[in-house]
């Protein structure tokens, strides 16, 4: 069997690009990006309690990277168990966050129990294949092993940043053609890996301009909690 993994994401199995990670982070617009992400997230998880009527003890953060958020969770209280194939983000991640978990693991098949973990995020990893049958199953290997729900990050196409890389494409200035899923496509993607969508949460505070979004989702069949 052919190794499904995105090639792209070979390029994060460098200790280079594994040590200067962070730096993307760093300064004024970096820092902004980041608090966008997190501020989003935390309104993704806040969504995916309400909806199961109660907090959330542990988090599997996957691809976990050098646990970019992992302070996040630490101050709510939350177990992360970070996990990430590359192994020199992994050793980033683990200097920085010692008093979190973190494995070697692939997300066609991860080495957890079904419901094991309460929460799963999947940030910064989606785009990168380009595949929707293999999306579709990741998602569902992720439903497999979370109890609660999981929290999507997707990047959509009907954004005018998309829409310019049509255009180039088009007139010749682009070699590839921009992958980037449909709204109508992702929903579709989302309910064919057995979920159901709470919220569609746009990263960005002008959705036009951002191709960004948060899915929190759970198993299609949980039903709301009854307050």
């Amino acid at each position: 069997m052919a190794d499904p993994r995105p090639t792209k994401l070979e390029a994060y199995r460098s200790e280079a690009v594994a040590r200067d990670y962070d730096q993307r982070w760093a300064g004024l617009i970096g820092t902004k990006r980041d608090a966008r992400k997190a501020k989003a997230l935390e309104r993704a998880l806040a969504c995916l309690e309400g909806h199961c009527g109660e907090s959330a003890a542990s988090l599997l953060d996957i691809p976990c990277g050098t646990g970019r958020f992992s302070r996040l969770w630490d101050d709510r209280n939350l177990h992360v168990f970070g996990a990430d194939l590359a192994l020199p983000m992994l050793h980033e991640a683990r200097e920085k966050y010692p008093d979190s978990t973190y494995l070697a693991a692939d997300m066609v098949k991860l080495p957890l129990a079904d419901a094991s973990v309460d929460v799963t995020i999947c940030i910064r990893f989606m785009h990168l294949v380009r595949d929707p049958d293999l999306r579709v199953r990741f998602l569902k290997e992720l439903r497999r092993v979370s109890r609660m729900g999981v929290i999507l990050d997707y990047r959509h196409g009907h954004t005018l940043r998309v829409w310019g890389r049509h255009l180039r494409y088009r007139v010749g200035m682009r070699e590839g053609k921009p992958a980037n899923p449909t709204p109508r496509q992702v929903r579709a993607e989302i309910d064919k890996a057995g979920f159901k969508r709470l919220d569609w949460i746009a990263v960005h505070r002008a959705p036009l301009l951002s191709d960004k979004v948060l899915i929190p989702v759970v198993q299609a069949d949980s039903p709301p909690t009854k307050s």
